[in-house]
């Protein structure tokens, strides 16, 4: 065997092993660059509005998520005129538990971050500002507290602690932040970014990208990471950007979470529900008012509202009724918008980001009269009245049974459902009923019995036989 013979048989034996190291090799490294990639993706949380319980379920969720991901970098988006306390204790707890940075982008141009926001923005690991741009005050919005006299001392002392704290762990400027919560302090971006509250001015998320891009920050988990969000070679992201946004039914929830939108659907939920009282059966008003009361409900639950303002609300709807009833527009119609203004005024007195605007109240004091004036004065006086005279009396009627009636249900006549009771055992749906008097608006009808014609007899009698 030649020299060249005896290496050719080690050789053999060696290629095969040399095969299976690689292909080992490159399995292994698949998971390592699937994640690499997916920790090139930067998420974009945008929260706009008021930071209330459906707000706080959706940034919390969308950080977990993020997390869950290994997303490089969270940025949350901010516009708010503020929040309430209870949410701002979830949020910031799970901003300080991220293992990814999570960066505070105040913006767009001329977005503000008061109260709660101002205590987002400081319990994130960077923060940014954009031009004309406004962080502060930071005064709490405790929904369970008095917040006058020794409630709203107890109030800001938590409030200062809790953001000293946020101040120290992130590094941000803690003698503004007391100031911020105690004398009501309030930056500009450009101020802010001096005195270090923010961490630098971006009007444009590619302004963002460059600011944070080089830039250490560390985590939860202790890990010191190196943001890599700017390519300069490139003139380029070096990220995946994926915006996150509230799903429809976190986003229906936040919505009615609003002052003028929890007024409002108040307001809408009385009058489809006086309009129904005053139409037989179940309608679309009835529905529809219940929907918005319910909807009111849940925004007012969630609000700083004062309770005896929306029965002031309630009982002014009161007086309108009360006056289409009688006289139309009266004194009764005077005292209901003096009452619906005040209460509307009323509703939310704390803070005074949370106010009704006038131009709100105007406006709805305007559909009220317009409500009441032409569509219930039409319904309660020409469709819906009792007629006591004349050819129009419902007495005597006849109309035809939607549903059963055993003893109650539902009846057509003239054109008009009404609600109907019955003295006898029971009458089917179809058949034609008679009416005998009523009760307010509640009809008492009987089935109609129709007379029939005498039979014709089949042989007559002849007599003389």
């Amino acid at each position: 065997m030649s020299a060249l013979e005896s290496l050719a048989v080690p050789a053999r034996k060696i290629v095969p092993w040399l095969l299976l190291v690689c292909a080992l090799s490159c399995s292994l490294g698949t998971p390592a660059r699937a994640a690499q990639a997916q920790n090139r993706v930067v998420d974009v949380i945008e929260v706009n509005g008021l930071i209330d319980p459906p707000t706080s379920d959706y940034l919390v969720d969308r950080l977990r998520q993020a997390q869950s991901d290994r997303v490089h970098a969270a940025i949350i988006q901010l516009d708010t005129p503020g929040g309430l306390d209870a949410p701002i204790q979830g949020i910031t707890e799970q901003m300080l538990e991220m293992n990814v940075p999570v960066i505070v982008w105040v913006a767009p141009r001329g977005a503000q971050a008061p109260s709660a926001g101002t205590f987002i923005t400081y319990a994130s690991n960077l923060a940014f500002m954009a031009d004309a741009a406004e962080i502060g005050p930071a005064a709490p919005v405790n929904l369970g507290m008095d917040q006058s006299g020794a409630g709203a001392h107890e109030a800001r002392a938590r409030a200062t602690a809790a953001i000293e704290e946020l101040a120290v762990e992130r590094g941000h400027n803690r003698s503004w932040a007391v100031e911020a919560v105690n004398d009501d302090a309030a930056l500009g971006a450009t101020a802010a970014a001096e005195i270090n509250v923010v961490d630098g001015v971006a009007s444009s998320l590619q302004e963002l990208f460059e600011e944070m891009d080089g830039r250490t920050v560390t985590t939860a988990s202790g890990d010191t990471l190196t943001l890599e969000t700017w390519d300069d070679a490139a003139g380029a992201l070096s990220n995946r950007v994926r915006f996150q946004h509230m799903s429809p039914w976190q986003q229906l929830l936040h919505s009615v979470a609003t002052p003028e939108a929890a007024f409002l659907l108040l307001l809408v939920g009385l009058f489809g529900l006086i309009f129904e009282l005053y139409n037989p059966g179940i309608g679309l008003a009835g529905i529809i008012g219940a929907v918005c009361l319910v909807l009111s409900f849940y925004g007012l639950s969630v609000l700083p509202t004062e309770w005896l303002a929306v029965l002031a609300i309630v009982v002014a709807v009161g007086f309108f009724v009360v006056d289409v009833q009688t006289a139309g527009l009266g004194a009764w119609t005077v005292a209901g918008a003096v009452l619906l203004a005040a209460g509307a005024a009323l509703l939310f007195p704390r803070p005074s980001a949370l106010r009704i605007d006038s131009w709100v109240i105007v406006a709805a004091l305007a559909g009220t009269l317009i409500f009441f004036v032409s569509v219930m004065t039409a319904a309660l006086r020409v469709r819906l009245r009792r007629p006591v005279t004349g050819e129009e009396s419902l007495v005597g009627m006849v109309g035809e049974a939607e549903t059963d009636i055993a003893p109650e249900g539902t009846v057509r006549t003239k054109g008009t459902l009404w609600r109907a009771r019955t003295m006898e055992t029971g009458i089917a749906a179809g058949s034609r009923v008679e009416v005998k008097a009523t009760e307010g608006l509640v009809l008492l009808v009987e089935p109609l019995h129709e007379i029939e014609p005498a039979p014709h007899t089949s042989h007559s009698i002849k007599g003389g036989k």
